[in-house]
């Protein structure tokens, strides 16, 4: 059997667009990092030992989803 990858996500926050600086006007989800296991649990006891910094913060709820490949490894489109 083999790990498995996860991305944790969290809709705690608020996020601004690029032309934005005065109001949040993007209600979207905050990607928080990857964790690898062969559970959810497991990977996300993974995610937190790689991000501490996680435990510091006010997030209060963190979703996982199973992902093929992490951010850096896929597809970029641009928007003209």
């Amino acid at each position: 059997m083999k790990k498995r990858l996860y991305i944790f996500i969290t809709p705690d926050g608020i996020t601004y667009s690029p032309a934005s600086d005065i109001h949040p006007d993007v209600d979207n989800l905050q990607v928080l990092g990857f964790g690898e296991g062969f559970t959810e649990e497991e990977a996300f006891n993974h995610f937190i030992k790689e991000n501490k910094w996680v435990l510091e913060t006010g997030f209060k709820e963190i979703i996982c989803l199973e992902t093929k490949m992490k951010i850096s490894e896929s597809k970029i489109f641009f928007l003209k």
